[in-house]
């Protein structure tokens, strides 16, 4: 990798993944720490008081500085001088949660907030793992669960289970919250939806 002569922030932020897998070699993490940690962090440390601090050779000390630059956590102050830039964490992160937030909007069909907190906390991978207790809370995740079922379509209670077996252990339960929240209606053994949104 070449390094990077750009102060501040890489252009593409890094993936957290990256941040941890470069930080989980001792001789970057002592290096990074010790810009950190140095007495004048803004001002930086030079690649031989890098190396001392951190207790490595002045080879390990610029590979490690090369890696950590490249990836926005170390910045240039001067010619022969680095400084620690942990902003790059919490811009990371932002993205990460960017990211999330919108593949969860694109697969809940929503970009409501409050309505995607309540959706991230019951969901996992496709799967409902947590009812809400509290009513309204309840009310978003079945709404969500109910766009299961086709509207117009008519079914039978075994067809109904299989559908909600794959996304919950306690179906009958979550069938029993569908019709008594009138997201599904029964008569003589089928079972159709009635309420919630449907997209055109």
């Amino acid at each position: 990798m070449e390094e990077n002569d750009h102060p501040g922030l890489p252009e593409r932020i890094p993936d957290p993944r990256q941040l941890i897998a470069v930080l989980a070699d001792t001789a970057k993490l002592r290096v990074f720490s010790g810009l950190v940690l140095a007495a004048a962090p803004e001002e930086g440390l030079t690649l031989a008081q890098a190396a001392e601090a951190a207790g490595v050779s002045k080879a390990e000390a610029h590979k490690a500085l090369v890696n950590l630059t490249v990836l926005g956590l170390a910045r240039r102050t001067g010619e022969d001088t680095y400084a620690a830039s942990p902003d790059v964490f919490r811009s990371s992160l932002s993205e990460l949660n960017r990211k999330r937030d919108e593949a969860a909007a694109k697969a809940f069909g929503t970009t409501d907030p409050a309505r995607l907190s309540v959706l991230l906390n019951s969901f996992r991978d496709g799967k409902l793992v947590y009812l809400p207790e509290k009513f309204g809370k309840r009310q978003i995740v079945l709404e969500q669960v109910a766009q299961s079922f086709e509207p117009g379509t008519r079914y039978a209670e075994t067809e109904v289970n299989i559908v909600l077996r794959d996304l919950y252990p306690d179906f009958a339960a979550l069938r029993r919250y569908l019709v008594d929240s009138a997201f599904l209606s029964r008569e003589d053994g089928f079972y159709w939806r009635s309420g919630g949104t449907v997209a055109v």
